[in-house]
């Protein structure tokens, strides 16, 4: 084998162990959990917090119409948590193309901001599209899994409960990014009250 020939090798070697290496960087223990086994897994998860619960999800739901439905139960958990004296914050989606999915996202900021819950609303031009959960800055869940009836209930959605303070920091991290660019929710009435007084600076400027 000549000389040209041997670097080469060396060279792929090296960068392919370079690569399982960042792949595989830390010591983790990882449960599957798809479809249904997702809600008791989280609901464990946050019931038995005792400093920190952070949540980043595309999609939340709040149905009063449903009090006993499993996104109802989650969202409620977070409020014990709060009264448990653990930090809980929450960053949802919210966009100026998708304002159903804004406008759901605000009926149940508006619950867990009356709950004592921080509410966060992602940059109205960035879609924030990912399911994310860190515990305790020792477990994350990361998935495809909205909380919502379909989500929670019919879908097929597959996500992972990753035990591991190293993976759970790199994702506190990137919370900590998307909060920075988030506005802080301040309740639905506030929100009105904001509007009309935009309106009447709008049309009724003083002269």
């Amino acid at each position: 084998m000549g000389r040209s020939k041997r670097l080469q090798v060396l060279f792929l070697f090296i960068f392919f162990f370079f690569q399982l290496r960042v792949c595989f960087p830390f010591p983790a223990d990882v449960e599957v959990v798809c479809n249904k086994d997702y809600f008791p897994s989280v609901l464990s998860l946050i019931s038995q917090a005792k400093e920190e619960v952070c949540v980043l999800l595309f999609e939340m739901r709040y149905y009063k119409q449903y009090p006993d439905s499993v996104s109802n139960r989650l969202v409620q958990e977070l409020i014990s948590a709060v009264r448990r004296g653990v930090k809980v914050e929450v960053i949802l989606d919210q966009s100026d193309w998708n304002r159903k999915n804004t406008e759901k996202n605000k009926i149940s900021a508006d619950v867990l901001l009356k709950g004592g819950v921080r509410v966060y609303l992602d940059d109205l031009k960035k879609t924030t599209h990912s399911k994310v959960i860190i515990v305790d800055g020792r477990y994350t869940v990361v998935g495809s899994t909205n909380w919502t009836y379909y989500g929670l209930e019919r879908n097929n959605e597959s996500s992972v409960v990753i035990d591991s303070p190293q993976i759970a920091k790199i994702f506190r991290d990137y919370f900590e990014r998307i909060k920075a660019r988030s506005e802080k929710f301040e309740g639905i009435e506030f929100e009105r009250v904001r509007w009309i007084e935009r309106i009447k600076r709008l049309f009724f400027r003083e002269r």
